[in-house]
């Protein structure tokens, strides 16, 4: 599990905090925030600090030596625009500015904008100081310690005992994505499959019911697309089936998340190569879901939940499929593999078949690094809706606005449904003529669900980034873990 650090409320004033470091919020154009009078004051400033690289824009910092005050040092990040503030931006600040001393500072506390501040703000500061105290660094040879081992929040006395469950929440949400981030960021030779179903029998609590079905079960049930997929690999496929189950459950949904474990593209090879590192974490969508079914006891979430974790690896070996195979899936459709590389949809297909072979089951949401085209159209920054249920998608749409995980609504054509027919097969994977690459996806993926209300999140775009950001990392950031949560969480209002 992520180590990260320890997380406290207090409403002692900021005097009388001992800590490595004070980080005092500014909005754009270098206007004080909460705190800020206080901590500038104590160090003979009589306004703000600024330069071409400091005006409180989002996230920028400014870092002021305190040697004389009960702080180490002065943290100044930047809150953007004062008419704009959110808790988004809340979270990104918080996140920011605690990556900036996680390396170097042993304790921190940090002030909370005065303005609108409710339990919602505390807790997503709460959020983005723990995701941005977040690193891996599980693969070096001698993995040193976070410096960082406690974050302290500045709370109003007003809030402090409301806030202090917000602030548990925010602690199982921020836990459960860097859970997500460690699985995506793994090394490929050390999480194929195999290893991942492991995983899911180790990291997940008692009150998770974890079925590992190996390739003979997988013949034997007929899981023709984990089969094919997987036939390129020396590592063979696996398919894990989660069983979440309260007390009284007031509902019933299914998660499915694609694994692949490795995304070569198999016969149809990617290019270019320089792409291929960010294959590791094809298997984002199932680490998703393994990562929210570990937080599902811990929030008393009233939902049965049942998942389908889609595991296999794609490579190009002397057995592997073959752009014109025919393969047969669970639910008997048979597919022509036109592209080898649209290999996640044939190991959903299994998936998706099995979640709504369930009848009780309300609703499925599968999680997916599926398709290039969803951030061609929309950007690496955003996750990629699709629904054929519209309670279902405003649920979702509502949840990712909650969570601050920016999520788009996109359209299943009809009329471009004809485009998945085959000529020797039911269908193909690819489909023929129009370029709508990400809806084919969820064309194809829908035949697969039985007309169970059902979303598709497409998270090509924001599963992986090249640097910090903000609360995210470099490389796995674990996007749409917090949005399923807030998805299934019993309400509070």
């Amino acid at each position: 599990m992520p180590s990260l650090p320890s997380l406290h409320l207090t409403t002692d004033a900021l005097g009388d905090l001992d800590v490595d470091a004070l980080i005092v919020p500014v909005f754009r154009g270098a206007i004080e925030g909460p705190g800020a009078d206080v901590a500038l004051r104590a160090l003979g400033l009589d306004q703000v600090p600024r330069d071409e690289h400091f005006r409180g824009r989002p996230g920028e910092i400014l870092t002021l030596a305190a040697p004389d005050q009960p702080w180490g040092q002065v943290v100044l990040v930047g809150l953007g625009r004062l008419d704009a503030l959110s808790d988004e931006q809340v979270r990104r600040a918080a996140g920011s500015a605690v990556r900036s001393v996680a390396e170097r500072c042993r304790t921190v506390a940090t002030t909370l904008p005065e303005v609108k501040v409710s339990t919602a703000t505390i807790r997503a500061a709460a959020e983005g100081a723990l995701l941005g105290a977040y690193r891996y660094d599980q693969a070096r040879s001698q993995p040193e310690p976070l410096v960082l081992t406690d974050v302290t929040l500045v709370v109003p006395s007003s809030l402090a005992g409301r806030a202090a469950p917000e602030v548990e929440r925010a602690r199982v949400h921020a836990e459960a994505q860097c859970l997500a981030r460690d699985l995506v960021t793994t090394p490929p030779n050390r999480l194929g499959p195999v290893e991942l179903a492991q995983a899911a029998r180790e990291l997940l609590p008692a009150d998770v019911e974890v079925e590992v079905w190996d390739e003979q079960r997988l013949a034997d049930e007929g899981c023709g697309g984990l089969l094919a997929v997987a036939r390129g690999s020396a590592r063979p496929p696996r398919l894990v089936r989660l069983r979440y189950r309260p007390a009284n459950p007031v509902a019933h949904v299914s998660l499915v998340g694609k694994g692949i474990t490795f995304d070569t593209g198999g016969i149809s090879l990617k290019r270019p190569s320089s792409i291929m590192e960010e294959m590791k974490g094809d298997m984002a969508g199932a680490a998703v879901v393994l990562a929210a079914f570990g937080a599902l006891g811990a929030l008393g979430v009233p939902v049965a939940v049942s998942g389908e974790l889609c595991l296999a690896e794609n490579m190009p070996g002397a057995d592997a499929q073959r752009p014109s195979d025919v393969i047969t899936i669970r639910n008997g459709t048979t597919v022509e593999v036109l592209n080898t590389d649209a290999e996640g949809r044939l190991v959903l297909a299994d998936g998706l078949s099995l979640a709504a072979e369930d009848d009780d089951v309300d609703a499925i949401v599968d999680v997916a690094t599926l398709t290039g085209a969803v951030f061609r159209a929309i950007g690496k920054r955003a996750t990629g809706v699709f629904s054929n249920d519209d309670d279902l998608l405003r649920q979702l749409l509502a949840a990712a606005d909650d969570a601050g995980e920016a999520m788009w609504h996109l359209p299943l054509w009809d009329d471009l449904r004809d485009n998945l027919d085959s000529t020797v097969a039911d269908l193909d994977n690819l489909g023929r003529g129009d370029e709508a690459g990400a809806t084919m996806g969820g064309l194809f993926l829908r035949e697969f669900v039985d007309g169970t209300p059902w979303a598709h999140l497409d998270i090509a775009g924001p599963f992986w980034q090249d640097e910090d950001r903000y609360h995210l990392p470099r490389h796995g950031t674990g996007v749409g873990v917090r949005t399923l949560l807030r998805w299934l969480e019993p309400r509070r209002d």
